[in-house]
């Protein structure tokens, strides 16, 4: 038996209890948590920054525009502050109010050029059909009275003052000139009321044009009005102050006339 105290050179089977001095190669899960952990937080990190890089280009978060509503309200009321005190905007009967007085509301305007309007109903067929009529009756009166004057000439030819006759033909022409007067006096009155209800008939169709339009473009307030650059159509200083007057407006924007609206509605020919 060998009882040397040599070490033994073969490598021994029985495992070791001391602690091994060698660096693992096996991965450690400690090591695999913490490298998840930077790889996360690197992740939010960047994300942040784009986010920052994003509002500091834009002026607004990404996505911000998704995030608010297309409308605001509905709201029974909106409150505007003021140094002098609050205003508080409703809806009143479909229009913007600002108090319970009925005259504290926004309304909508526009303006129409009423005069070529009604010159252009007036010339229609049934106005001038009227007229017509009219001008007829008269025209066979006056060629009564034309008749009776030829009549006179005809009784007295070649009358000279001192003819036995001159006293007598001249109280007979001055008669009929008396009667013819008399005649034209009431024909022209008559001719003016005829033309005023005309106009009057002119005026009704152009109103309820009006209101047809107004309507349709839900607004309030139509004013007649002529446009500022329309040249003035006499050279007279009382004619001139009364065109000057009747231009409502001193400047409005094209957008508020609504003359072409009310001539289609009308059927008359377009403005020139």
């Amino acid at each position: 038996m060998n009882t040397s105290t040599q070490p033994s050179t073969q490598p021994s089977t029985q495992p070791s209890t001391q602690p091994s001095t060698q660096p693992s190669t096996q991965p450690s899960t400690k090591s695999f948590f913490n490298q998840g952990m930077v790889f996360v937080f690197g992740s939010l990190l960047a994300g942040m920054f784009g986010a920052f890089l994003a509002l500091s280009l834009s002026g607004t978060p990404a996505g911000a525009t998704r995030m608010l509503p297309a409308d605001l309200g509905p709201a029974d009321a909106l409150i505007l502050s003021g140094k002098d005190g609050n205003v508080t905007l409703t809806n009143e009967d479909g229009r913007l109010a600002w108090s319970d007085s009925p005259s504290s509301r926004a309304y909508s305007i526009a303006c129409v050029y009423i005069d070529p309007i009604l010159k252009g109903i007036l010339s229609g067929e049934r106005f001038a059909t009227e007229r017509s009529k009219f001008d007829e009756e008269a025209k066979v009166q006056g060629q009564e009275f034309e008749r009776k004057s030829k009549n006179l000439q005809e009784k007295y030819p070649d009358l000279k003052q001192g003819d036995p006759s001159f006293e007598s033909a001249r109280g007979e022409f001055k008669a009929l000139q008396g009667e013819y007067e008399k005649w034209l006096t009431a024909l022209q009155r008559v001719q003016s009321k005829h033309m005023a209800e005309q106009v009057e008939k002119a005026y009704a169709e152009l109103i309820a044009a009006v209101d047809i339009v107004a309507e349709r473009k839900k607004i309030d307030y139509v004013y007649r009005f002529v446009p500022p650059a329309q040249a003035f159509e006499s050279s007279e200083l009382a004619s001139a102050m009364m065109q000057v007057q009747a231009r409502t407006f001193l400047r409005s924007p094209s957008s508020t006339d609504i003359s072409e609206d009310v001539i289609k509605e009308l059927g008359l020919p377009a403005a020139p």
